[in-house]
């Protein structure tokens, strides 16, 4: 009896599971020598979407730029909304993204990021960013289970993002679903007999 009991609860482990992908989306298709940039209303990499607001552009700075900071990064227009979801429309979260400055005045300044969560709610973080032309790593907290994540260019300053981890819970197969059920009949069926005898 104790190895059906043994079996029950491997399948019901086996089914809790499936781990989340994450994606490191580094922009890697910006990356470009020359001093001008790339200027866009929306960019996808990696099952990922950024899309800018209305009369927003996205843009990067090439390998010669004076804004460019050691990689290719996504930065914006001054007061442009970036807003970044999945394609297919699937829950998603962040833990950690780069950030350095793009086209800034002098002096450090704050970056607000605000999570918008799948039921409704939001979860906000701000990070200050001293602003240099080196990306710097930034830890996300609670940004979880999210429909999307936006953040907006400062009129005096702007910054560009680079290295954005994101990821996605992956979706049990139905075969695993299968052994849940099967494990979860099993145990109901070891108590019941327990219970009559």
């Amino acid at each position: 009896m104790t190895l059906l009991r043994a079996t029950a609860v491997a399948a019901i482990l086996a089914a809790g599971g499936a781990h989340a992908q994450t994606t490191i989306i580094g922009f890697d298709p910006l990356e470009q020598p020359g001093i001008l940039g790339s200027v866009f209303d929306s960019y996808s990499e990696g099952g990922y979407n950024f899309d800018s607001s209305f009369l927003g552009l996205l843009s990067s700075a090439h390998q010669s730029n004076f804004a460019y900071a050691g990689s290719a990064g996504l930065g914006a227009t001054v007061l442009t909304t970036t807003t970044l979801s999945r394609n297919d429309g699937a829950a998603f979260s962040l833990s950690s993204i780069s950030l350095a400055d793009f086209v800034s005045l002098p002096g450090p300044y704050d970056v607000t990021f605000v999570g918008n969560k799948v039921g409704g709610g939001t979860v906000t973080q701000t990070f200050s960013l001293d602003g240099s032309h080196n990306f710097s790593n930034y830890t996300f907290t609670g940004f979880n289970n999210l429909l999307s994540a936006t953040w907006q260019e400062g009129a005096l300053h702007t910054f560009q993002v680079d290295n954005v981890a994101a990821s996605v819970s992956a979706v049990p197969e139905p075969a695993t679903y299968g052994m849940m059920l099967g494990g979860l009949g099993l145990l109901a069926f070891l108590r019941r007999r327990k219970n009559a005898a």
